[in-house]
């Protein structure tokens, strides 16, 4: 329970170390669900780990925070975006998402909850800024399921290089991209 490590929920306080602090002592313990009860979140980047599954309860808001507070981590060098870029700002960095992860295994982000990027820009964010809901790279074993996203920033789900990942049952509400699959097998 993120509550356990001194998330609020209140949608004010910043619970975001809260909740890495809860995904780091499951880590340790070789995984486990990481629980949000009924409440709002208020969050920057929550960085996912082997063997996690994030249970967004009914009720339970994960809320990006806005991009003024600048609690997002800062976008991964990649050498296809500078010094020439070769592709968009959005579709080069997976750091700067709300919740993240590169070359994991078994991760999930589940339950009947919620996932509010309106926090987060719809374009190119500056360092410390926000730009999706989840992003993934070189990830496999993935589950996502029955969660609601909405206005996921510039992409609601952004997933590349990933294997052997299930999509089910979301609801998906956002300006911008929903779900970018790239250079994934079964999904």
């Amino acid at each position: 329970n993120v509550k356990d490590y001194g998330a609020i929920g209140d949608g004010k306080t910043l619970d975001s170390p809260a909740v890495n602090k809860a995904i780091t002592a499951s880590s340790k313990a070789n995984g486990g669900t990481i629980y949000f009860p009924a409440g709002t979140y208020l969050c920057g980047s929550i960085r996912l780990a082997n063997n996690i599954t994030l249970h967004i309860d009914r009720g339970a808001i994960i809320k990006a925070a806005p991009n003024e507070m600048k609690v997002y981590d800062i976008p991964d060098d990649n050498p296809w975006y500078k010094p020439v870029a070769y592709q968009d700002f959005g579709h080069s960095h997976w750091k700067n998402s709300l919740i993240w992860g590169i070359g994991l295994h078994d991760i999930g982000i589940v339950g009947q909850g919620m996932i509010d990027g309106s926090g987060m820009t719809t374009g190119n964010s500056r360092d410390g800024e926000g730009d999706k809901a989840i992003g993934l790279k070189l990830c496999r074993n993935i589950k996502i399921k029955d969660i609601t996203i909405y206005m996921g920033g510039h992409f609601g789900i952004l997933s590349t290089g990933c294997d052997n990942m299930v999509i089910d049952g979301i609801m998906v509400d956002t300006n911008r991209d929903g779900i970018n699959i790239d250079c994934c097998r079964y999904v």
